[in-house]
C-alpha cells in the first residue's frame, strides 16, 4: 500500500466508523450466528498472492461485522465499553499511524512525559497531596498483576525475582470473594498459589469485608509462621457491587505494614 492508497483507505475507514456508529441502533446487539459460522466463511488456505484492498474491506463488511457483538449498542448492558469515545478512536489511529512504542522514555519520550503529567493531573483532580504518583496500565488485569507482584517482592525484601520463591516464606494475600477474577489470575501468575489467597467473610448491605475477621486472620497467619504480604480491597465488585470500607481496610493494612491494592471494578467499567 503506497502513501496515496494509505490516505484513501484511512478516509474510507473513518467514514465507515462514523456510519457504523450512526447505524448501531438498527443492528442486533449480538450476532445472529452459530459457533463456527465465521470460521467456515474464511478460506481454509492462505492466499497465494496479495489481494486488493477493496476485496479485503468487503470481506470485513460481509464476514466480520455480522459476527461481532456491538459493545457500544444502546441496548448492550453486559461487561463494559473500552476506548469507546470517538476521541479515543482518533487517538488510537494516531498512535497506530506512528507505530508508537511507549515502553520506556527512550522508546517514546513524549508518551512517557505525557503520561507522567496526566497522572499528576489525576492526582490534583482527586485532591491527593504532592508525592502521589504512578503509571497508567493497559487493563485492570495487568494493574492487578503489578500490584500482586509488588506485594510479593515487598514481603520478600525484593528477593523473589532474584532468588525465586523456593525456600522463601509462604506468602498470604487477603481479599473478600467480591473482587474480580483478575485477582485469582494474578495470584496464579505470580506463583503465590490460590491456596494463599485468603477470602475474608463479608457482611452487611454492601457485602463489605469483615474488618475484625481480617485482623484475626492476619494475626493467626503471623503466629503460624506465614508471611502476610498484602490486602486487596474491593470497590464495586463486578457481580453484586460489593464495596469494602476502604478506610478501615487501609487502617488494618497500615497497622500490619501490608501493601494495599483497591480493586475498583465498577469505576473501571464506567
Amino acid at each position: 500500500m503506497n502513501n496515496d492508497e494509505f490516505r484513501q483507505w484511512s478516509r474510507r475507514a473513518a467514514d465507515w466508523g462514523a456510519d457504523y456508529r450512526n447505524s448501531l441502533r438498527e443492528r442486533p446487539v449480538r450476532p445472529l450466528v452459530e459457533p463456527g459460522d465465521i470460521f467456515r466463511s474464511i478460506e481454509a488456505s492462505p492466499p497465494e498472492n496479495a489481494e486488493p484492498m477493496d476485496r479485503i474491506f468487503a470481506d470485513f463488511e460481509e464476514k466480520i461485522v455480522p459476527g461481532m457483538t456491538h459493545w457500544q449498542h444502546p441496548r448492550f448492558f453486559a461487561y463494559f465499553p473500552a476506548n469507546a469515545a470517538p476521541v479515543s478512536v482518533v487517538a488510537e489511529y494516531l498512535v497506530s499511524a506512528m507505530a508508537a512504542q511507549c515502553m520506556l522514555w527512550q522508546t517514546s519520550p513524549a508518551a512517557t512525559e505525557l503520561e507522567t503529567r496526566t497522572v499528576d493531573w489525576m492526582r490534583q483532580a482527586l485532591g491527593l497531596p504532592e508525592g502521589f504518583s504512578g503509571v497508567i496500565q493497559d487493563s485492570a488485569s495487568s494493574a492487578t498483576l503489578n500490584a500482586v507482584l509488588t506485594m510479593r517482592e515487598r514481603a520478600l525484601d525484593w528477593q523473589g525475582n532474584k532468588k525465586g520463591l523456593a525456600g522463601q516464606g509462604q506468602l498470604r494475600i487477603y481479599s473478600s470473594d467480591q473482587v474480580h477474577t483478575s485477582i485469582d489470575r494474578a495470584i496464579w501468575v505470580s506463583g503465590i498459589g490460590e491456596d494463599n489467597l485468603v477470602r475474608i467473610p463479608v457482611s452487611g448491605r454492601f457485602r463489605a469485608m469483615d474488618i475484625a475477621a481480617l485482623e484475626a486472620v492476619i494475626a493467626a497467619d503471623r503466629k503460624a509462621g506465614l508471611l502476610p504480604a498484602g490486602v486487596i480491597a474491593c470497590a464495586g465488585g463486578t457481580s453484586t457491587g460489593g464495596t469494602d470500607d476502604i478506610a478501615a481496610v487501609a487502617a488494618v493494612a497500615k497497622r500490619h505494614g501490608l501493601y494495599l491494592h483497591v480493586d475498583a471494578a465498577w469505576p473501571d467499567r464506567r
